[in-house]
């Protein structure tokens, strides 16, 4: 999504969206994750566990460090892991199957920047926390329609985002459990 902020009305030259310069502007996402998750770790009740093999679909582009989950202890409530990326960057796991990449693409067309990453990502983890986060598999029947995952984040007092991505059959499957739907619609998380 280019920044036309950062480019003026004609967007970015073609060249900059095969372009990463500097793509260690993004390393302070690191550093403000392991604070943003020792913080929810001293208010909220929760288990944390640290491992390069937390969860191999997050690790897609290498990590520079072990990943962290954050898992309530109602189940009821949606984890959260985080992997810190070789790119630097960070690939962030809310509940079951919703995976977000910080920043989403990190070339110069886009013109992200760790602030306004870090920005995201809190949102994303205090909606996630105060329980307005939904995962839903649906596997429709008959020849209409496709498999997909939709998630939600509704923000408190109004306002929500929501995405969707579509499943192979299989994989749908598995996801549902065998249903035709599939709603995890994630608790608070417990406080300590």
């Amino acid at each position: 999504m280019p920044s036309y902020d950062v480019w003026g009305p004609d967007g970015p030259p073609e060249e900059a969206y095969s372009r990463v310069t500097d793509p260690e502007r993004f390393l302070p996402l690191h550093n403000d994750a392991l604070e943003m998750l020792t913080a929810l770790e001293q208010r909220f009740d929760v288990e944390r566990v640290e491992g390069y093999k937390l969860d191999e679909e997050l690790a897609f582009r290498g990590l520079r460090r072990p990943s962290i989950a954050l898992r309530p202890t109602d189940p009821e409530a949606a984890p959260l892991t985080v992997a810190f990326t070789d790119f630097p960057g960070l690939s962030v796991r809310f509940g079951r199957w919703s995976a977000e990449l910080f920043p989403i693409c990190g070339c110069d067309a886009c013109a992200e920047d760790a602030e306004r990453e870090i920005e995201r990502l809190t949102e994303r983890v205090d909606i996630l926390t105060a329980g307005g986060f939904r995962e839903t598999v649906v596997r429709p029947w008959g020849w209409w329609g496709r498999n997909r995952l939709e998630t939600v984040f509704e923000r408190p007092g109004g306002g929500y985002s929501s995405s969707g991505e579509h499943l192979e059959d299989d994989r749908a499957l598995e996801m549902s459990g065998g249903r035709r739907r599939l709603d995890l619609n994630w608790k608070p998380w417990p406080t300590r």
